[in-house]
């Protein structure tokens, strides 16, 4: 189901009330550093954590920071996609166009990260269904999890749980803890009753700064399917999209 956002000034004919809405919408995915996913086909077109990030807004462009989509060789100027945003329920769908690719760099002048610059969309929908089962954990259950790098004098580090999928997660950490793209990791999760605790070797699919605080926000992939956990995250989904509007 799709629902358009819509205000009180949008019926007295107010007409940047649709723009002021998007923007709404886009400091909030910008504030929580959204998984976006850009595909060809409107009907594809979902959150993907192994393609962008949300990172800035900029006067008339959104930078995104890529994670897989470096690889993707029609991300290109001019290209045009489907956007999704990710958000706690859903996504939010928009049409956007590829400006320019976009690079960050230290004092060195040394690549950091890379991405895109692509337009802002003029309208968003608010799609309410999802892909692939994902739980945003972090507000209903607050969940920590130990991460320990493998065959390193790094000492274990206590993370705070955002999110969990069937196929991973997304954490917090300390600014002061270091992580790289493509490094494995030993997870140590402790969940409530709800979801089963568990212990899993992840790869590290993305590290990026969570706005105004002092931890990184590290995206892990579960390196092999874990049973027991995709069956509490289907059922825990299904029962929070069960439950009756407020």
């Amino acid at each position: 189901m799709r629902v358009w956002f819509k205000s009180i000034a949008a019926m007295l004919g107010i007409d940047d009330t649709e723009e002021r809405t998007v923007r709404q919408v886009l400091d909030a995915a910008v504030a929580r550093s959204a998984v976006v996913g850009l595909c060809a086909n409107e009907f594809h077109a979902y959150p993907d954590p192994d393609c962008c990030v949300l990172e800035a807004i900029e006067d008339d462009s959104l930078v995104l920071v890529a994670v897989g989509a470096a690889r993707r060789s029609d991300i290109v100027p001019g290209a045009r996609f489907h956007m999704a945003i990710g958000s706690s329920r859903g996504f939010h769908h928009g049409e956007t166009t590829v400006i320019s690719r976009w690079m960050e760099h230290d004092e060195r002048g040394v690549r950091q990260r890379s991405g895109f610059r692509v337009s802002i969309p003029t309208s968003l929908t608010h799609v309410q269904r999802r892909v692939t089962h994902r739980v945003p954990v972090a507000f209903d259950l607050a969940p920590s999890a130990i991460l320990t790098i493998p065959e390193s004098d790094a000492p274990p580090c206590k993370a705070t749980v955002m999110d969990l999928s069937e196929t991973g997660m997304r954490v917090r950490v300390p600014i002061t803890q270091t992580y790289e793209i493509g490094q494995q990791v030993e997870v140590d999760a402790r969940f409530p009753d709800t979801i089963p605790s568990f212990k899993s070797t992840c790869t590290v699919v993305r590290v990026a700064p969570l706005k105004a605080r002092e931890v990184n926000i590290v995206g892990l992939r579960f390196t092999e399917p874990l049973s027991e956990l995709s069956g509490a995250i289907r059922a825990l989904d299904l029962r929070r999209g069960s439950r009756p509007a407020a």
